[in-house]
């Protein structure tokens, strides 16, 4: 048998509301967010009753030259291994028809570009703060590099005022000074400033309208739907147009509000979204630690005020391995 603490509680409440969402809005008992968060669950009784350590040190930090590394090589060479599933973006260089900015560099994952840029971030800022201080010295420019040849502005953004955070705290002036010395050449030379300057492609304008268009629809939406939501894959943001998610010709993934606390109040209700923020309020019950797990839950969160991050499990799934990882800890 197993201990189910109340964050694994909070886990299973959470899974029972979408069992229950699922079974009155589309008369079916599963769904792909019911099968991910029961991973998570499962993950979650492992990580918490498990007397075994286990032995995933480096892991992150693998993971994080991984990523950047492909980001900076793709870049360099202009490698271009096809379209990804979802037939949007290229895996590795995507180019651009912009005169100043030579081409954009997607993962893996799903999200594209910004979605890669992020999971750069997210680990780069957990190894920052988790491995010995000789490790900035290459975690900091290689991370600033790749995350810019994403040419993701939050992220961007982001890895920057955590980057500056843990050099300030230690006191480590001179790699400070390095990293604002790539900043500048970047800045420079690649088209970052151009690319902060210029609203290219309507990227900027699409994202405001996009979350105009979703917090005036929930705001004007009935009382059920406020409640319980919507349930997943039903409405399409694009620009300041909504759609059925069935109707809607193009690719439907890359369409989201941008803002992953309005798309969750969009799914799941308000009823769903205090049960998924219960989930983390063993953050707020313990006293805080500030130790790389919290930090990386953190950024976590400030990127997902600007992106369908939490929507998206090919990178959130690492969300809930360091938050585990942090209650485990704990104990």
């Amino acid at each position: 048998m197993f201990d189910l603490d109340m964050t694994g509680k909070y886990i299973f409440l959470f899974l029972i509301f979408l069992f229950l969402q699922n079974l009155y809005i589309n008369q079916s008992l599963l769904s792909s967010d019911i099968y991910r968060f029961i991973f998570y669950f499962v993950l979650y009784i492992y990580m918490s009753n498990s007397d075994e350590h286990l032995d995933y040190f480096y892991l992150p930090l693998i993971l994080f030259i991984s990523f950047a590394g492909f980001a900076v090589v793709a870049y360099a060479f202009e490698l271009n291994l096809g379209n990804d599933d979802y037939q949007t973006w290229n895996i590795g260089f995507n180019p651009s028809d912009l005169d100043y900015l030579k081409g954009r560099i997607n993962g893996f994952q799903a999200g594209g570009p910004n979605s890669f840029a992020d999971l750069i971030t997210i680990t780069a800022v957990y190894s920052l703060f988790k491995y010995k201080n000789s490790y900035v010295f290459f975690i900091v420019p290689l991370a600033l590099f790749a995350v810019i040849v994403t040419y993701s502005r939050f992220s961007l953004i982001v890895l920057m005022l955590f980057t500056f955070l843990k050099l300030i705290k230690e006191k480590l002036y001179t790699v400070l000074i390095v990293s604002t010395l790539i900043f500048l050449f970047a800045v420079n030379s690649l088209g970052v400033y151009e690319r902060f300057m210029n609203d290219d492609n309507n990227g900027i304008s699409d994202r405001v309208l996009m979350l105009e268009a979703s917090t005036d629809y929930f705001m004007s939406s009935s009382l059920e739907a406020k409640l319980i939501g919507n349930g997943s894959n039903k409405i399409i943001f694009e620009s300041n147009n909504i759609y059925l998610y069935d109707e809607f010709e193009k690719n439907p993934y890359s369409y989201g509000p941008h803002n992953s606390f309005i798309f969750y109040l969009i799914n799941y209700g308000i009823v769903g979204v205090l049960l998924y923020i219960s989930i983390f309020m063993s953050l707020f019950k313990r006293k805080l630690k500030f130790d790389f797990n919290l930090i990386t839950v953190a950024v976590f969160f400030v990127l997902s005020l600007s992106t369908d991050l939490l929507h998206n499990h090919s990178v959130s799934w690492f969300l809930y391995f360091v938050y585990f990882s942090y209650i485990k800890a704990e104990k």
